[in-house]
């Protein structure tokens, strides 16, 4: 057993814990990040299969320059290796596709779409504007209530339950109105997207380089089994190590990017919080499940659109994105990668055998022929340790703990307004700032 010092350690890979990882390193700390698998990113990775670049998890990576996780990149000096997506989205309603205009003015323009009656779209964008400029909704009541008591227009609904359920991964009758709308307002305008030119696990792989080169270390299959903390008192961490040696590594700041969960299981259980504490960690603490199909075809599904296609036409089919139309190299030559991803109907009580099948039927309703075409790479369920998010949009965790020096970083401390990646990466930049000040 060994004894290390650092002057922070991050538990897990993750977009949250490398981005914490970065900003903490450019600040002058010596930080080790353990990460209990052989590869980097956690769901903001890849993994390669028969020649072609699958995602664990996001697709889409904000990169505008005030994206949480582009100032982590910039704080330890590299680039983002992604080509722009911004603005290349399809939204697929039962009477029509609509594509969002490379000119902006988006979401007059789908709403409109959505209502085929120019009235009832202005109606409601003037409701929409009250809201996001002169009275906020409560979180008291959901976006679909909201929606309800200004519109009974079907379309319309069913654009906002395609949008909700892809972007936030959860349904309209799911998501606080008052979060929806933060979103629309301060995260959504200007926000730039982009696919990375060789999977998101190579540019996890490039941001931890540059953390190594600068002093800090980052080691994988290095698994976290303990947080130490004795009489309230925050002292470290253990870890088993891939040789199979135990270390000890003493630290007095700790980020875990594995769950507020998982991280008060590992810092010894419950005993160890205050109550104000864990009423907040019980309270609303349901995870977002996903389903993630992804296959290579001899062609393309959709022709001349290299973009994410949005389904407002289902029950859990929400996005689609053939990232081999956009990047060749994420395929085999003549193949094509497509990926998609479905939502439960129900995030609280999903029957995600039935509904991962679902999805696949709504491909082949969307693009019949198509199943007995494509060769199936993943069919994957993803709840529980590794779901599409840790909680709902609008119900995370604060980044702090009630043991001084412990933090959580990830989407299961979305600061409110963010979803995603980019809720995970600006909760590390929340939790770094909390501690430069201190």
């Amino acid at each position: 057993m060994q004894n290390k010092s650092f002057d922070a350690v991050v538990i897990g890979s993750g977009i949250g814990g490398l981005c914490a990882a970065a900003r903490l390193t450019s600040a002058g700390m010596r930080v080790l990040v353990a990460e209990k698998s052989p590869y980097l990113g956690g769901r903001c990775g890849h993994r390669e299969r028969k020649g072609c670049l699958v995602t664990s998890g996001a697709m889409m990576i904000p990169t505008g320059p005030n994206s949480a996780i582009r100032e982590a990149f910039d704080s330890v000096g590299i680039d983002m290796d992604v080509i722009d997506l911004t603005g290349r989205m399809r939204y697929r309603l039962g009477h029509g596709d609509y594509d969002l205009p490379p000119t902006g003015g988006g979401l007059y323009g789908m709403i409109e779409f959505a209502a085929q009656d120019i009235q009832e779209a202005k109606n409601l964008f003037q409701h929409i504007q009250i809201a996001l400029f002169e009275s906020m909704p409560s979180d008291s009541i959901t976006i679909k209530d909201w929606f309800v008591e200004h519109t009974c227009n079907s379309g319309i609904i069913n654009l906002f339950q395609g949008f909700c359920a892809a972007l936030m991964g959860t349904n309209l009758h799911e998501v606080p109105a008052g979060e929806f709308f933060r979103f629309l307002k301060y995260s959504s305008k200007g926000s730039r997207f982009g696919m990375a030119t060789k999977g998101n696990g190579s540019l996890v792989d490039d941001l931890a380089v540059a953390l190594e080169s600068m002093g800090s270390e980052v080691r994988r299959r290095a698994r976290c089994t303990r947080i130490l903390v004795d009489d309230g008192v925050l002292n470290g961490v253990e870890i088993h190590n891939s040789g199979g040696g135990i270390e000890i590594v003493k630290t007095d700041i700790v980020l875990s990017n594995s769950g507020p969960d998982l991280t008060v299981a590992l810092a010894g259980g419950e005993t160890k919080f205050d109550q104000e504490y864990l009423k907040k960690l019980h309270a609303n603490s349901a995870d977002a499940p996903i389903m993630h199909v992804s296959f290579v075809m001899d062609e393309p599904l959709v022709e001349d659109f290299a973009g994410c296609m949005v389904f407002c036409n289902t029950l859990n089919l929400i996005y689609l994105e053939i990232p081999s139309a956009i990047l060749s190299n994420y395929s085999p030559k003549g193949k094509y990668l497509h990926v998609a991803y479905g939502a439960p109907a129900d995030a609280a009580n999903p029957n995600l055998d039935k509904e991962l099948q679902n999805t696949i039927d709504e491909l082949e309703i969307n693009f019949p022929g198509f199943s007995a075409r494509a060769e199936f790479l993943v069919k994957a369920k993803h709840r529980g340790s590794s779901p599409g998010m840790r909680r709902w949009a609008g119900y995370g965790m604060p980044v702090s703990t009630s043991i001084k020096g412990l933090y959580n970083v990830g989407d299961g401390c979305a600061p409110q307004g963010t979803i995603g990646t980019e809720s995970a990466a600006a909760s590390a930049r929340e939790a770094v700032t909390q501690i430069l000040q201190k």
